[in-house]
Parts: structure tokens; C-alpha cells; sequence
């Protein structure tokens, strides 16, 4: 398998993600250049738009890194359209039941196993690897879903065991709010619904992740520390508030 990230989750490796909201290349190039496994082109977010996502992605190719995207919403076009232009990896928002992680995953899978249509693309250098990328899309892909509402902490057990889920990746801001706790993290039902998720997942044998939006030596200690294997550091435009913040002060 060339793809480390979908390595890493089936074997439950931890691996370090940066996180791009601001649309251009040299951010990917320094995250790249500093040494992050994957970098995710947050598309749902961020002001991004399929051409200027696919010029990052060529930039993170040139590195040891692996291009990840997290979609706007669990849509066919976007999947298609966001393979197509390289991306190895997929966080699919606002998975809440069993049959959306389905739809995603064969969204996703060329046949026998999904619908994805063939043609020529980015993703297998506009025909002239198009052969060999059919042939190992499938398994190269990384496919994770992203359990962000009450409804998917409820139906976390049936999302499990759907064929092709490789991964889940927390939204505790939005699962809050699903809750009437908007940002409450401290509160008893989120901490019973993180608690679940984690011992959801590693009863399935799923690796679980998490962002971690203020990244500090404390919060990514204690994150792994809880089993967290795919963790998103930091974002950005954070960056850049923080350090000008800190040198204003200074």
C-alpha cells in the first residue's frame, strides 16, 4: 500500500495532519516542508474552490505527505470531483447513520465494489497512469467518516460496521450544538459521548481522530494518551492570529 495515511489508520498509527482554510499553495508547501504525514484542504469551511484545491494538491505531492480532504457535505460531485483530483483521502462531514457512510463509500469505489465512473484525471496523471490507477484506487483511498451530531453517537455501532469505513474523525463543536451545549466540552453529556466514541471505535478496531484547533504540549499529550490516532494540529489562519498576536504583545 503507497498510501501511509490509510496505512496508518488500518494499522492504528498515529499520524500528525496540518489543516488549510486560506487557498494557497505556500501553506501546503510549508506544512509539507515541516514535516506533517497529511495535510486536509478543508473544503466545507474554508473559501476554497476545486481548481485552487487541486493546485495544493500538487504541491503536497511533492512531498512525503498525503493530500486529504474534508467535503462540504456527503455529495456524489464533490466526491467525484475531489478524487478525481487527487486527493488520497476523504473526511466525509456529517455522517449520522450507516446508510450515509454506505453512500459515501461506494460514491467513492469504482465497481464491483462502488459507482465511481472512470475517466481521465489528475488523479491518474490525465490518462497516461490510467490503467494502473483503476486497478489500485480502491485500496489506496482512504475513507473516513466524520461524527459530528447526537444521531451518529447514537448510531456509532452500525457506522462501525460498514465495509470500507477506515477511519472517524470527531466534530466535538457540532456535536455540542447538536446537543443544546454549544461549546460546553466540559459538560457531562459530552463527555459521555466522547467517552462512547472512543470505545465504540476501538472495540471495532477503528482508528479515531481529532482536531485539535489551540494545539499545546498538554491537550496532544493527553489526546493520545486517550487513543486518539489521526490528530489534526492546529489550522492555518489560527496560526497566523496567535504568532501575531504574540509578537504585537511582545
Amino acid at each position: 500500500m503507497k498510501n501511509k495515511f490509510r496505512k496508518a489508520l488500518l494499522e492504528k498509527k498515529l499520524t500528525l495532519g496540518a489543516w488549510m482554510q486560506i487557498g494557497h499553495p505556500a501553506i501546503a508547501e510549508i506544512f509539507a516542508g515541516n514535516g506533517f504525514d497529511w495535510i486536509c484542504v478543508d473544503l466545507e469551511h474554508g473559501a476554497i474552490d476545486i481548481e485552487t484545491m487541486t493546485n495544493i494538491f500538487r504541491t503536497i505531492d511533492a512531498f512525503d505527505c498525503v493530500p486529504i480532504a474534508r467535503l462540504p457535505l456527503n455529495d456524489p460531485i464533490w466526491i467525484h470531483r475531489t478524487l478525481d483530483a487527487g486527493a488520497k483521502g476523504l473526511i466525509i462531514p456529517m455522517v449520522n447513520n450507516a446508510p450515509e457512510a454506505e453512500a459515501a463509500i461506494k460514491q467513492a469505489k469504482y465497481p464491483p465494489f462502488g459507482v465511481r465512473g472512470y475517466g481521465y484525471s489528475r488523479a491518474n496523471l490525465h490518462g497516461i497512469n490510467f490503467e494502473e490507477y483503476i486497478k489500485t484506487a480502491n485500496d489506496e483511498i482512504a475513507m473516513v467518516m466524520q461524527i459530528e451530531h447526537k444521531d451518529a453517537i447514537a448510531n456509532l455501532d452500525d457506522i462501525v460496521k460498514v465495509d470500507g469505513v477506515d477511519g472517524l474523525f470527531i466534530g466535538p463543536l457540532d456535536l455540542s450544538g447538536s446537543m443544546g451545549i454549544t461549546g460546553q466540552m466540559n459538560h457531562p453529556d459530552m463527555i459521555s459521548s466522547l467517552d462512547k466514541y472512543r470505545k465504540i471505535a476501538s472495540n471495532a478496531g477503528k482508528a479515531f481522530g481529532m482536531h485539535i484547533v489551540r494545539p499545546n504540549k498538554e491537550n496532544v499529550k493527553t489526546t493520545i494518551e486517550q487513543g486518539y490516532t489521526m490528530i489534526a494540529l492546529g489550522l492555518d489562519n489560527v496560526f497566523i492570529d496567535e504568532m501575531s498576536k504574540n509578537v504585537l504583545n511582545a
